[in-house]
């Protein structure tokens, strides 16, 4: 059995970034732990309800997240989850200093 850990109202798989290449996590909470590797994009969403996106790359994998946390290139992190086939839909980023959460 993969150990999990809990984060708000879910449980999330800890994986590495090589457990995700073989596609057997597609659709489910995953956690992951490494470098940031590209310099994150803060994308502003100028729709009904304003919002802003934060897009970078970490073993290779997009992170796409809801929000802007205050993270940058080469800082070590957590990324908590949907893990999308070539990417992950972060729900949460855990850094040294803080925990940013997405609304669900």
């Amino acid at each position: 059995m993969r150990k999990r850990v809990k984060l708000g109202h879910h449980y999330y798989y800890i994986v590495t970034p090589e457990e995700l290449k073989n596609g057997k996590y597609k659709g489910k909470n995953v956690v992951i732990e490494g470098e940031i590797e590209s310099k994150p994009v803060i994308e502003f969403l100028p729709m009904e309800l304003p919002s802003y996106r934060t897009i970078f790359t970490m073993a290779g994998l997009k992170i796409e997240f809801s929000g802007t946390p205050y993270v940058k290139s080469g800082e070590k992190i957590k990324v908590y989850g949907v893990f999308v086939g070539d990417g992950i839909i972060a729900r949460a980023i855990e850094t040294e200093g803080a925990i940013y959460l997405t609304e669900e």
